[in-house]
Order: C-alpha cells, then structure tokens, then sequence
C-alpha cells in the first residue's frame, strides 16, 4: 500500500494490480504490434537460472581479452554473484529482468533488451531501466558490443536467421536460447554452432504457458571454449564475431580489383532534422564501408607496401564506425537544449557521462526515440537531486534558521553564527539574503553557482530569462529577471569570490519547503504554516501545488526531435 496526503491527511492508496499476459496481448493486437510473442514459462526461467548458479559455483566465470563479465560480493554472510551486462534479445515485458530481481544470490549490474513492440519498449525503459539497444533486432547492430549473459526466446516463424545471426555477431560469455526441437537438423545453426561448447538444458512446452502453444522447445546453452590455467578459467583465444563479420562482408584483403569512391560533400549535421541526420549517418556508414571494401581489393602486397596489415585495418575500421557514431549522437545531444537548460553544472555534467553509453548504438530513430524517453525519466530524479544539491552549497552558519520543532536547539535571535558543540540543526530554514563563495568560470566555460541558481529558480516554476553574467566587475550589483519581469535575485560577486545573494522572498520561499519536502522535514500544510509562518490558506495550497516542475512524455516535442519519429510525433 501506498501513503498519500490528501488536503495534509495522510490515506492509503491500492497498489496497482499487475496487468495479466491477456490483456498484454489484446494491447499488443489492438496496436498492431504482437510479433509473436509467448513468453517465457517459469520452469525455463528457473532451469536457466540453476545453470548459471552451477557456472558459477564451478567458478567457470574467467575473463576474455581483459574484459571481466562477472563478480562476486562476499562481503555479505552470502555470496551474490554479479553479472555484469545481461541482454534480452527480444525483452517482451522484462519478465526475465524481473525474476533476477527477486534472486538473491545473483544480481545483474547492467540490463539491455531489444524489443520492437511499442507499449514494451516503453515499459521497458520507464518502468524496468532496461537500457534499450535497439527497437528492431535485424536492424541492430551486436558486432562491437559484449555482454556477460545474453538470452533470447525467439518468434518460432523466423527463429532459424534470428539464431544465426546472434551466432555470427553477438559477443558474450554465456548465452541461453529457447528454440524449437527441430533446430538440431539445421545445418546452419549446427554450422555456426561448431565454434561454441554447447548443451542442451532439457527439453519444455508452452501447453501450461501464460500463452499456450504446442511447440516443443530447448534451452540451450552456448559458452565460448575455455580452459583452466593456473586453478581459474580463460576463454581460449580466437577472433571475435567482429572479426567473422569483416571477413564476410569485406573480404581477407587480397581481391585483385580496386574501384574508387568519388569524394562527397561534407555534410552539415547540426541544422538538419533527425530524419535528415539519419540519413546522413546512414550515407556516412554505407561510403565507410564501401571505402574499406575497395582497400580489401588491393593485392595484399601493396597493403604491406603501404605500411598497413589485416590488424591494422580492422582496427582503423573499429575506431572510424566509433567516431561515425559518436559524432552524430553528440549532434543529437545538442539538440536537447530543453534539457540541457535545466540542469546544474555538476548534474549537467553527470548525466553527460551516463550518455555517453548511447554512443555504441546505432543511429537511428527507433533508438533516438528511446533515449529521449531515458532522458526524461532521467531527468526528473536529477531535478531533485540538483534543488538539494544547490541548497547544501548555499547552507552557510551565519544564514540559517533552525525549525522550532528543532527543540534542541538553543536560538540564538536569528542566525546563527557558527555550528556549535551540537552540529548543524537537523531541519532549518535558509536565509533569502546571503554570502557564499562562488566559483569563477575560466576559458569561456559558463558555469557557476549563479547559473545553478538559474536553473534552480526555472526548476520551481520561475523560469529565467537568459542572461549575461559578468564575472569582471568587483562589487557590481546584478539583477536577474524570471519572465514576469520579477526580479528573482541580485547578486553582488568580487574577485576574491565571495557572492552576495538577496534572492526573492516568495521564490526562497519557495526553494525551503520543496527542500524540506524531499527531505521529509515536513509532513503537512501544519507543519508549512508554523515553520514559515505563513496564512493557514496560504500553507494548503504550497502543500498541494506542486513543487518542482518536471518533463512528461507529452513534452518530447519540446526536445526538438518532432521530426525524427513520423508515427510516434
């Protein structure tokens, strides 16, 4: 059960009852978006579960290339294994993700999932924080990623080439795949398979399922060849599904032709639509690969007269689909000025870093419509995270006011000027008028508690208008307007750093309760109106408004990527 408040009474709120596999699917069918999809049954779940207890329990978790796939935390009175990264090629409604999240001895660090249908995907990334690849699994690329886990439950109608590609391109340790009974007599798949230990984890039935069928399935399990040194297991050396994937669409590097490519214009990403940088990011990738198939047909003696070899050149190939893909998404994040205009420096700075993963993906409006939905969900925690933040730099002794239900605490007039034997109070008021110390942005950088304290006064509903700061004149009174043509504060900043602040009352006002709000200083429009001291009225409706603004999935259109999703727009 859920508390809430209602008009500062607190009352219970029914859970919501968790929607059944029936009304999944009649969502899937109205919507036009059931790709056969029959979930996994629990008896799969478990069993792939077991197995990876006993991989675990054999240690048989090594390492490959230096990249580590799991851990284990034996701090506890148990041990957890940790996986890594796990991939659900095919994720449905996470129920895979949620049956980990009820196991106690293992834990996955990092979820991903490529799902296509619409209603899962969101789910997926809003409700789960399933790091999403990719929206259509054909159009996905797996070739420069690595996960510890990868496990996929197919569509039956074309389980045969969603098979084989996850052979030929995936990266893993362990992977597990719920395919029909039949795939031992294709040649493909047993081709293709030849390069992996594999073994067959028992044999099951969707007749009892959530969605009954009659197919007779394996759970297969797929582990790349290793061996014990030393007491711990490596996996042996060989080439990547990178590597296959070069030599098959590019060739070995000694064709006799040679074809030149005609040089193009550079292209002008950044006053382009999404649907027109996609298209660039497709012609790029497409004249990239077509460039290194012509150096592929050279002889291979001009190549070693050129100073090149086949390493070389599948490294240059790496780095250059690297930099393709970093360039356009770096592109697409500086259209996000709707957020970027919302967020402090240091929050700013911490969700940067967090994006920079999508870098990896393939540029394409299915995963750029996914981000955008990260970003927003994103975004609302990082909009109470940041309020905190800027309150707690702007907590000075001198300019504080301790709650009178800190009865503790002795008063001393106003403000009090140092901390004291007994620390700072446990709840308090801030001041409107104070002095802290501010930094000085340096080499263009604009970035300073005076901008935090922009963006903080636009994050509790007084948006600011855009303005200069001058950091060159010592003393010199500076007033900041919100769109109303209030004033929201002035600041006085010298060169020795220190920042004078008067910020308006009814913003400051403001800025203490949503603090205490998150903070459960306070519980009620009682407690508001005798800690602020304002009218009874006046404490229900700061009680009831919300506080802090946030960004909805209505408002992607606000993110200026309108034209990069046509249906979903």
């Amino acid at each position: 059960m859920k508390l809430l408040a209602v008009d500062g009474v607190p009352c219970k709120e029914e859970e919501p009852r968790p929607e059944s596999t029936s009304a999944k699917i009649r969502t899937l069918q109205s919507a036009g978006e059931d790709f056969e999809w029959y979930p996994t049954t629990e008896e799969i779940s478990i069993a792939m579960k077991n197995d990876l207890r006993s991989l675990f329990k054999k240690e048989i978790i090594g390492s490959w290339r230096g990249r580590e796939y799991f851990s284990v935390n034996d701090r506890d009175e148990e041990k957890v294994f940790i996986i890594k990264s796990f991939l659900d090629v095919g994720a449905g409604d996470g129920r895979i993700f949620h049956k980990f999240k009820n196991t106690k001895d293992i834990r996955i660090e990092d979820s991903y999932g490529i799902e296509i249908a619409q209603p899962f995907a969101e789910d997926l990334i809003q409700k789960d924080d399933v790091f999403l690849i990719g929206r259509d699994f054909f159009r996905t690329s797996l070739i420069d990623k690595h996960f510890s886990v990868i496990f996929s439950n197919p569509p039956y109608s074309i389980y045969m080439p969603w098979v084989v590609r996850l052979l030929q391109e995936a990266n893993f340790r362990v992977m597990y795949l719920v395919i029909p009974t039949r795939w031992e007599h294709n040649q493909e798949i047993t081709l293709h398979m030849k390069r992996y230990d594999v073994k067959t984890l028992g044999e099951y039935d969707f007749l009892e399922g959530d969605r009954p069928a009659r197919a007779k399935v394996n759970l297969i399990r797929l582990m790349k060849p290793h061996r014990k040194i030393n007491g711990e297991y490596y996996e042996t050396e060989g080439d990547d599904s990178f590597d296959r994937w070069i030599k098959s669409h590019i060739g070995n590097f000694e064709e006799p032709e040679y074809e030149k490519e005609e040089d193009r214009k550079d292209l002008k990403l950044k006053n382009g639509t999404i649907a027109d940088m996609v298209e660039n990011y497709d012609y790029e990738m497409n004249s990239l690969l077509e460039a290194f198939k012509a150096l592929a047909n050279l002889p291979a003696r001009i190549v070693s007269d050129l100073g090149m070899s086949k390493d070389k050149i599948i490294k240059q190939i790496k780095e250059n689909i690297k930099t393709l893909k970093s360039k356009h998404w770096y592109c697409a994040f500086e259209k996000l000025s709707a957020i970027n205009s919302r967020l402090t420096k240091n929050t700013r700075q911490e969700m940067l870093s967090r994006m920079a993963e999508f870098k990896t993906l393939d540029f394409n409006e299915d995963n750029i419509y996914s981000i955008i939905l990260w970003v927003i969900k994103n975004f609302n925690k990082y909009t109470n995270q940041q309020i905190l933040e800027i309150f707690d730099k702007l907590t000075e002794p001198g300019y504080i006011k301790a709650y009178k239900s800190n009865s503790h605490w002795h008063k001393d007039d106003w403000r009090y000027t140092k901390w004291g034997e007994k620390g700072k109070p446990g709840k308090y008021i801030l001041d409107y008028r104070l002095v802290t110390h501010c930094y000085v942005p340096r080499y263009g950088e604009a970035d300073s508690i005076i901008t935090d304290l922009m963006v903080v006064c636009g994050s509790l509903g007084f948006p600011m208008k855009a303005w200069h700061v001058d950091y060159s004149k010592d003393g010199r009174l500076q007033e900041f307007l919100n769109y109303n043509e209030e004033t929201a504060f002035t600041a006085r900043l010298y060169k020795n750093g220190n920042l004078h602040l008067k910020i308006n009352e009814k913003i400051m006002l403001r800025f203490n309760i949503e603090v205490a709000r998150l903070r459960h200083w306070i519980n009620g429009p009682e407690d508001i109106e005798m800690e602020y001291e304002v009218p009874h009225e006046e404490a229900i409706r700061l009680w009831k408004e919300p506080g802090l603004v946030k960004i909805g999935q209505s408002e992607i259109l606000q993110l200026g990527f309108n034209s990069g999703k046509k249906d979903d727009a």
